[in-house]
């Protein structure tokens, strides 16, 4: 099930199908460039890590981030600007032939994450199919609006939602399928992921939980 997802650890996701998309890669352990794109939600070292992209980057990788990220990685990588998408939320836009939206992503009530950033989410359409990647997030009414098939959603807690809120979130949006996500390492106890899947059961949110980290 969702076979085309991989959820390296914590954020780091790989969403394969035609071409490679990855979504804040982190602690990679071998060195693939094969990334047609990369997406970068935000700033924080979990997210943003220079090392691990890369291992992930080839010559031609266009990269999707918000401003401060993108100067972040044009400053890092000395890529020409050609292969640098700078997104805001509310965005809609193609990427590589990959449509794409663009969702604010940020902690109501915490200072983490704060609003003024401009910090995203995405989403992306790959084989019919709308995935949502929140990055790290609390619920927002701009997510709560998102319409998506398949839900990537933070449980962790202390920097973003944690299983209770995310199984709260996702009765929102009612997705085919969710993927627990940013739990375990470095942030969220091992098993957020099991405990928000039965979360999910007792609210009766007719998702499917897929598990994989």
């Amino acid at each position: 099930m969702l076979d085309s997802v991989t959820i390296n650890l914590h954020s780091s996701i790989r969403i394969t199908s035609g071409k490679a998309l990855y979504f804040d890669p982190f602690r990679i352990t071998e060195q693939k460039h094969d990334a047609d794109i990369i997406f970068v939600t935000h700033d924080h070292y979990d997210h943003f890590s220079p090392e691990d992209i890369a291992k992930v980057m080839k010559a031609d990788t266009v990269f999707v981030a918000p401003a401060s990220t993108a100067a972040l990685i044009r400053q890092t990588f000395q890529i020409p600007s050609d292969r640098i998408v700078t997104v805001a939320p509310g965005d809609a836009l193609e990427v590589s032939g990959v449509p794409v939206e663009v969702i604010a992503s940020y902690n109501p009530g915490k200072k983490f994450h704060p609003k003024a950033n401009g910090w995203v989410g995405f989403v992306v359409t790959v084989d019919g199919l709308r995935y949502y990647i929140c990055g790290d997030m609390d619920i927002t009414e701009e997510g709560k609006n998102v319409k998506c098939d398949v839900l990537l959603v933070p449980c962790g807690g202390t920097y973003t939602m944690d299983y209770k809120e995310a199984a709260e979130f996702t009765g929102y949006l009612c997705p085919k399928y969710v993927i627990p996500t940013h739990y375990g390492d470095p942030v969220g106890e091992k098993n957020c992921g099991s405990a928000f899947a039965k979360e999910i059961s007792e609210r009766g949110i007719d998702s499917v939980v897929v598990i994989k980290l």
